[in-house]
């Protein structure tokens, strides 16, 4: 039986080719390196906003595109979403200085 409600969870994980990019609430809190798991603390789209899709179509297969006035960050194709763990969530505050609620 599927939950009929409002999606709760806050956050998300969107997989590229060479990166996650972890949201809340649709904003990048994080973004972490596939190879090799270390986390990038300084990537441009840390603090940018996700683009909705304009035709609120899926994610997969398609490139995100995060902004902020003047900034503009444009990813490769997404590969696969997931939600993140309880123990990704918590780190992060170590990454961007950002507490996860």
């Amino acid at each position: 039986m599927a939950y009929a409600g409002r999606e709760r969870r806050v956050h998300t994980c969107f997989v590229t080719r060479n990166r996650e990019y972890h949201t809340r609430s649709g904003t990048c809190v994080a973004v972490r390196d596939r190879r090799s798991t270390a986390w990038i603390a300084g990537h441009r789209a840390v603090g940018l906003f996700l683009l909705e899709q304009r035709d609120s179509g899926p994610y997969l297969g398609r490139p995100l595109e995060f902004f902020a006035p003047y900034t503009r960050v444009v990813t490769s194709e997404v590969v696969d979403i997931a939600r993140p763990g309880r123990t990704v969530v918590q780190a992060y505050s170590l990454v961007s200085g950002l507490l996860p609620t």
